[in-house]
């Protein structure tokens, strides 16, 4: 039988909301423990043989070290910048890419067939000057998120941008948004903060996530042409888990998006199908 996943966000957990959402992703921190470990990955659930055997080999493959980033001034020149192709007013920078680095790194034929853009937010307050404040990046793809045959706009507006998040100094999960195809204009320049959150010209986005604990990193692929989602999670047992710098357990799941669902209370859970889980293992 296979399972459903409901994944719910914490709101009281380091969240970047309104003010904080500049400084989370202005501020990226490196340096712990995890993010320089080898990894191998245990499939614990497979409910479709041929896509838990398939990507078993892809994570096997390209994702032993999957937090060992660039994030050096010197690497990032000497590879050219290696982010995608850039949305008006975006720039190519390597503070833009350190934030967004989890979302591009490591890579595979899978993660390659979703075709990212690099757009700008402007912050609150920013006026018309924008050039004077940090170039505070969203990514953008047009992709059949949920393979219902039409293309939607996935925008991700928050990243996941440290391995471990301190006191709120860093983004602890990724925030993103899911658009009709043409309801969202991304060709005019940068685009105000709150946009991907509350919409363009009357048309509100069919889905928001902000900062889902429960799935820290989310990334698109596509295989045999299908679009699953890869989701990072995490599970902390105290405070001696982020001393150590290596959560308890983490795993990498592959989903099928199905949509949100928003509770009384505010919360918004990710619906998704759970085609593979797999348990990542440090070895070194």
């Amino acid at each position: 039988m296979k399972n459903k996943l409901s994944i719910t966000p914490n709101f009281h957990s380091g969240t970047c909301l309104l003010g904080f959402l500049i400084l989370c992703l202005t501020y990226p921190i490196q340096g712990t423990t995890g993010e320089f470990d080898t990894y191998r990955y245990k499939l614990e659930q497979n409910n479709n043989d041929k896509v838990c055997s398939h990507m078993a080999g892809v994570f096997s493959k390209y994702f032993k070290k999957p937090f060992n980033t660039i994030n050096d001034e010197a690497e990032y020149v000497k590879d050219g910048g290696i982010q995608p192709p850039l949305l008006p007013g975006a720039k190519n920078d390597l503070r833009s890419f350190v934030t967004m680095s989890f979302s591009f790194q490591p890579t595979s034929p899978e993660f390659d067939a979703i075709k990212w853009r690099v757009g700008k937010q402007i912050q609150p307050g920013s006026g018309q000057n924008h050039d004077v404040y940090p170039n505070i990046p969203f990514i953008a793809a047009d992709i059949d998120i949920n393979n219902d045959g039409q293309i939607k706009t996935f925008i991700k507006h928050g990243f996941m941008s440290c391995y471990l998040g301190y006191g709120g100094a860093c983004n602890s999960g990724d925030s993103w948004s899911i658009f009709r195809k043409g309801d969202i204009d991304l060709m005019q320049g940068p685009i105000e903060w709150d946009v991907p959150i509350q919409g363009q010209n009357g048309h509100p986005p069919l889905a928001v996530i902000l900062e889902n604990l429960a799935c820290n990193i989310v990334r698109p692929f596509i295989y045999d042409g299908v679009t699953y989602l890869s989701c990072y999670n995490r599970k902390l047992n105290s405070v001696r888990d982020y001393r150590k710098g290596t959560p308890h357990r983490e795993y990498t799941d592959v989903l099928k998006y199905q949509g949100i669902e928003k509770l009384p209370d505010g919360r918004t859970l990710l619906k998704a199908e759970t085609v593979c889980r797999f348990r990542m293992i440090v070895t070194k």
